[in-house]
């Protein structure tokens, strides 16, 4: 999982065959807010939290998904 911060208001996270395949989390799961997307979410930003100070406790966030040939998904 690859995480890289844009700007102010949006981080971007590269999801790999072999981070899915880590969680056992399958791609359309993201859409339906299984437990393991959840847990995915909260994931990554406690990692975007330490390694950029991005904080965005307590209001709402948009997830956009974009697949990508390779097998790989980027969540901005």
């Amino acid at each position: 999982m690859k995480i890289e911060r844009l700007n102010e208001n949006q981080i971007r996270c590269t999801l790999n065959k072999s981070d899915l395949a880590s969680r056992q989390l399958k791609i359309n799961e993201l859409a339906y807010g299984s437990d393991k997307a959840k847990e995915l979410f909260r994931d990554m930003m406690q990692q975007a939290a330490i390694e950029f100070g991005f904080e965005a406790d307590n209001i709402p966030l948009m997830i956009e998904a974009i697949p990508l040939p390779n097998e790989c998904i980027v969540l901005i």
